[in-house]
């Protein structure tokens, strides 16, 4: 009975030898198929300031033109009695691969201590604080934005952004004038 047992024994470890061995053999056969395979063709970066620019100003939005400064690409945007901006990051010459939506609040509730109080109770947004004759608060949001998904992958950014916006604005003390 013992010597049954090794013999199956013997069998079972040649087969898995020689099944491991084939798997070796094989797998850069396989590997050299998948480099033979045709790339595809080069996706768009991310988007273009143009197309955000056109998308924001159909939903409503009144959008400056496309401005580069100091190596920054942006345009401003007013709406609803705030005026912000949207950076381009990462771009190349098929588009930008990161959206910063930015805003700066001017005035006397625009504290160190309203800016940590703010980033300390709310999420999504970023903030710090400027001190200056006029202190200035200064919030942002970030996305990083997908090759071949469009603008409508902005619209859940952009309704946060619209969403806290004014609560962080009033939360400097910011009145937007009439």
């Amino acid at each position: 009975m013992a010597r049954v047992s090794a013999d199956l024994r013997s069998v079972f470890m040649r087969r898995l030898a020689l099944a491991a061995a084939l798997a070796l053999t094989l797998s850069p056969l396989t590997a050299a198929g998948a480099f033979a395979q045709t790339a595809p063709a080069a996706a768009s970066r991310g988007l273009t300031p143009a197309e955000v620019a056109t998308w924001i100003t159909g939903l409503g939005g009144r959008v400056g033109p496309v401005q580069t400064e100091n190596g920054l690409t942006f345009f401003t945007v007013t709406n609803a009695g705030l005026t912000w901006a949207v950076f381009f990051y990462g771009c190349e010459a098929s588009g930008c691969g990161e959206v910063q939506f930015s805003a700066v609040v001017p005035g006397a509730g625009a504290t160190l201590d309203a800016v940590n109080a703010w980033n300390r109770d709310n999420r999504y947004l970023k903030a710090f604080h400027t001190a200056a004759e006029t202190p200035t608060a200064t919030v942002q949001y970030d996305v990083v934005v997908l090759s071949g998904e469009g603008v409508a992958q902005l619209a859940d950014p952009l309704t946060v952004w619209l969403q806290l916006l004014p609560k962080f604005a009033a939360g400097m003390g910011y009145v937007a004038p009439r």
